[in-house]
C-alpha cells in the first residue's frame, strides 16, 4: 500500500493479494490459484509484463483446493480500464518473500505447539517427549523452523541483486531500482526454496508426533499445516526456485559452465 501511494496509484482500502496471471479463454486474464484471495479486496496483478490493481469483486471467482485461495478471471475490459502501475517492485519476488515470511511464522507456531504436545501427551507412563526418537524429531523440526526464519531475515536485508519479472535473470543479478525499497531477488529465491523445503518436512514431523489428533478440526495444528502446504505451492515450490537460482548463477554470457562452477566451488586450487 505504501508503494502504491508512492508511485501515485492511490491507497486502496482493505487487504491486497499478489497475483501472477496468464491469458485465458477469450483473452481473459486468468489466475488458477490466487493465494489468500478470499480475504482480499484487491489484487495487484502481473500480466504480460504489466502490473495493475484490480478489484476482487470484478473477477469471476471459483474455489480452489485451499479454502483461502481463489481461482480468478478478469475480462479484458476490466484489465484495460485499470491504469498500469510503473515503478513497482517485482510482483513475483514480493509474493515469494511474503509467502516465505508466512511459512517461517507458521513453522515457529507448529514447533511450539508440537513441543508442548510432546511434553503433555503421555504413553507408557511418561511424556512422549522423553523418548529419544521423539526428541530427535523435535530437534529436526526446530532446525527447520530456525532455518526458515534465518532465510527470511537474510532475504529482507538491503538489496544487492534481483531477478527478472518472471523470476529469471537473463543478464545476471542487478539491483532493482524501481522502488525506494529494492528487493534482493537471489536472496528471496533462496528463501522461498528453503522455507518451502522446511514447510514440507516440518508439517510431516509435526503430524507424526501428534498422531491422528493433529488432523482433526478441533485441534489447531491443521490450521497451520494446511496453510504451510498451500503457501509452499503458491508462487512456485522449492524445485521451481532451485531452477531459477541455478539458472541465474550459471546464465551466460560471462558465467561459468556447470562443471567449471562446481570445480571452483569445491576446489580452492582450481584455475
Amino acid at each position: 500500500r505504501a508503494w502504491l501511494a508512492h508511485v501515485g496509484a492511490g491507497r486502496p482500502e482493505g487487504p491486497i493479494c499478489l497475483v501472477t496471471a496468464h491469458s485465458g479463454d477469450g483473452g481473459a486474464i486468468h489466475c488458477p490459484s490466487a493465494s489468500s484471495a478470499r480475504t482480499a479486496d484487491s489484487a495487484l496483478v502481473l500480466y504480460e509484463g504489466e502490473v495493475r490493481l484490480l478489484p476482487i469483486h470484478s473477477a469471476q471467482a471459483a474455489p480452489c483446493a485451499f479454502e483461502l485461495d481463489l481461482a480468478l478471471e478478469w475480462s479484458p475490459s476490466v484489465w484495460s480500464a485499470a491504469p498500469a502501475i510503473v515503478q513497482i517492485p517485482n510482483i513475483k519476488l514480493l509474493q515469494a518473500l511474503s509467502l516465505s515470511a508466512q511459512m517461517a511464522g507458521a513453522l515457529r507456531a507448529v514447533f511450539e505447539r508440537t513441543l508442548v504436545w510432546a511434553n503433555e501427551r503421555e504413553q507408557f507412563g511418561r511424556p512422549i517427549g522423553k523418548f529419544q526418537a521423539i526428541q530427535h524429531q523435535l530437534a529436526v523440526l526446530a532446525e527447520e523452523a530456525f532455518a526458515a526464519q534465518i532465510a527470511v531475515q537474510i532475504a529482507c536485508l538491503p538489496a544487492a541483486t534481483s531477478l527478472g519479472a518472471s523470476g529469471h535473470n537473463a543478464s545476471g543479478p542487478e539491483a532493482d531500482t524501481h522502488s525506494r525499497l529494492a528487493v534482493d531477488g537471489m536472496r528471496i529465491a533462496i528463501a522461498k526454496a528453503r522455507t518451502s523445503e522446511a514447510a514440507l518436512q516440518g508439517a510431516q514431523i509435526a503430524h507424526a508426533i501428534h498422531g491422528a489428533i493433529g488432523f482433526t478440526r478441533e485441534f489447531d495444528l491443521q490450521l497451520f499445516t494446511r496453510r504451510l502446504h498451500a503457501w509452499r505451492q503458491a508462487a512456485g515450490s522449492e524445485s521451481a526456485w532451485h531452477k531459477i537460482v541455478g539458472e541465474s548463477l550459471l546464465a551466460p554470457p560471462g558465467k561459468p559452465l556447470s562443471l567449471d562452477f562446481i570445480r571452483a566451488a569445491t576446489d580452492p586450487l582450481a584455475p
